[in-house]
């Protein structure tokens, strides 16, 4: 019979019985990793730097003045605010201040530059977020700020630093907003101001200069046209009333002269008597009561007319011919009695003195010329100022009619600039209205009255360490001692060939086991091994337990 050479024979399935005697056999190459995995991981856990997480909560609360009585003059809702505002915080400059303020990260500072310190910084150790918060029943946009580091104290003390300065800069940057919001309206308003003065001027002077002929005044130009046509009209009949008046009383005058004419024909001439000095004295009296009834009318009209009236100025007028007349009375007086003394001196010189005696009739027919005259000379003034008048009236009439032609040129012209003002006027309430409303913003921004950030939870001290977690890194670190013994044990099984138990020797011998012959070893070679292998796992356990205990004794008395 010729032999096979190099036949496979497939390695059975083994059982619960074979991952026993492969425990028992190789508990050598599990237990040992095992042990390995929970001194190394032991020695990381508590060579491992403490880390603390300070947490403090800031919440964004709303305006404690409605929207509806006074609007926020900023762009974006303060929620949106903080990522911008939380950039600035997080800055270089700002980071490198805390760190020198604090003296944050010193190892690192050896050998590290700044700049990646502050990265380390801000990406891992500092932490912002948004989150909801249930306060009252009610929902309150609010975001934590946390910081990590070694210290505890250190920890809070950045924590709450950030904290005051993310609350600080965010006031210092909503107020500059606000500000240059209102600021930016202010010169704005200004600037509409100017440009609403300068129109206002420019429609003035268009109006001084184009005075009567502007649309507006084209209804009074049209109503006093007609009242001054009326008032002509009433002149013309007046100065028509007046012309025939002053006919009548010169054709009485002529005849008061003939009469008197006649009279004196007929009047003898007789020396002077007592009686006629009494007359002259009553002539004068009555003058003077005239005169003086004259200026009483005269005070009472002007109580209810002008200087200018026509009434007033025909008083004036007779007041001054009965003055003249008055004035005329004295002086006849005077001459008559001069004239006496030198007739009289030369009727003593001749012996006979003779003159025309002056009868009553004479003395009223005088009377009566004088005071004609004294009233067609009046009529002759009322004629001068009603002609005067119509005079002054003819040309304020002119004058509107020219205003009226003239109208249709300075229409255009008015109607631009008050278009121009109108859309300038608008444009400076709109403005001044925003700027108002802008500056009652900015006024409830720096009485912290609107949008704000409030610290709702102040920094927390942290009590226990949020890094690492060292009962999970033995545990991880005996789980992964533990597989790669395992895999060591199924490596070894993988490469060992060998014949276990009666079980292999049936299976791959298929022949019928008639008896088992036991490995016979001596006893001092097994104690020898027994002696080794205990030396050799007392060793392990001794140095695991010193190594263990050594980091154990180094983190508490780093951390005490």
């Amino acid at each position: 019979m010729q032999a096979i050479d190099n036949f496979e024979v497939s390695r059975r399935a083994p059982d619960f019985e074979d991952f026993v005697d492969m425990a028992r056999r190789h508990k050598t190459w599990i237990f040992g990793p095992l042990w390995a995995g929970i001194v190394i991981s032991t020695v990381v856990a508590f060579l491992w730097p403490d880390t603390y997480v300070s947490s403090a909560l800031i919440r964004i609360t709303s305006s404690q003045v409605p929207d509806r009585y006074v609007q926020a003059n900023l762009n974006q809702v303060l929620s949106e605010r903080i990522s911008a505002i939380a950039q600035g915080v997080l800055s270089r400059s700002t980071l490198t201040n805390i760190i020198q303020t604090h003296d944050l990260y010193p190892r690192e500072r050896r050998r590290l530059p700044m700049e990646d310190i502050i990265e380390q910084m801000r990406n891992k150790h500092i932490k912002i977020g948004v989150v909801n918060v249930q306060q009252g029943g009610k929902s309150v946009g609010a975001f934590p700020i946390s910081f990590q580091y070694e210290s505890r104290m250190l920890a809070q003390k950045v924590t709450a630093d950030i904290v005051s300065r993310l609350i600080n800069e965010n006031e210092r940057e909503t107020i500059m907003i606000s500000q240059t919001t209102t600021d930016f309206l202010t010169t704005e308003v200004e600037k509409a101001k100017q440009r609403l003065d300068e129109i206002e001027a420019k429609l003035a002077d268009f109006k001084i200069r184009n005075v009567g002929t502007l649309p507006d005044d084209q209804g009074v130009n049209f109503a006093a046209m007609n009242s001054l046509d009326q008032r002509i009209s009433q002149l013309n009949a007046s100065i028509s009333r007046v012309n025939q008046e002053k006919l009548l009383m010169e054709s009485n005058l002529r005849i008061l002269r003939e009469q008197l004419a006649k009279a004196m024909e007929q009047a003898a001439v007789v020396p002077t008597d007592p009686v006629k000095a009494q007359m002259k004295n009553e002539e004068l009296a009555q003058k003077n009561r005239e005169i003086a009834a004259g200026e009483q009318a005269l005070t009472q009209y002007k109580e209810m007319y002008t200087d200018s009236h026509p009434e007033i100025r025909r008083i004036v007028a007779s007041l001054a011919v009965l003055r003249r007349q008055r004035d005329e009375l004295v002086r006849l007086d005077k001459e008559a009695r001069e004239e006496e003394a030198h007739k009289a001196a030369q009727a003593e010189k001749s012996k006979a003195p003779r003159r025309v005696q002056t009868t009553k009739e004479m003395q009223v027919l005088d009377g009566n010329i004088k005071q004609m005259e004294s009233v067609i000379q009046a009529k002759t003034m009322e004629l001068q100022d009603l002609s005067s008048e119509i005079k002054r009236t003819t040309q304020q009439a002119q004058s509107y009619q020219s205003r009226i032609t003239s109208a249709p040129l300075s229409s255009q012209g008015y109607a631009l600039l008050n278009r121009d003002y109108e859309q300038a006027k608008l444009t400076y309430n709109s403005l001044k209205m925003k700027q108002d409303d802008s500056a009652r913003g900015t006024a409830i921004i720096r009485n912290k009255q609107g949008e704000t950030l409030e610290l709702l939870d102040q920094a927390s001290l942290p009590v226990t360490p949020s890094e690492p977690k060292r009962e999970l890194i033995v545990a991880g670190g005996a789980a992964i001692g533990l597989l790669l013994g395992f895999l060591l044990v199924g490596i070894r099984e993988m490469k060992d060939t060998t014949l276990k138990n009666l079980k292999d020797v049936r299976a791959y011998t298929q022949l019928t086991v008639l008896g088992c012959v036991p490995l016979l070893e001596g006893d001092i070679v097994v104690k020898r091994r027994k002696r080794v292998s205990l030396l050799g796992w007392s060793t392990a356990i001794v140095l695991g337990v010193l190594v263990m205990g050594g980091s154990v004794a180094y983190y508490f008395a780093t951390n005490s």
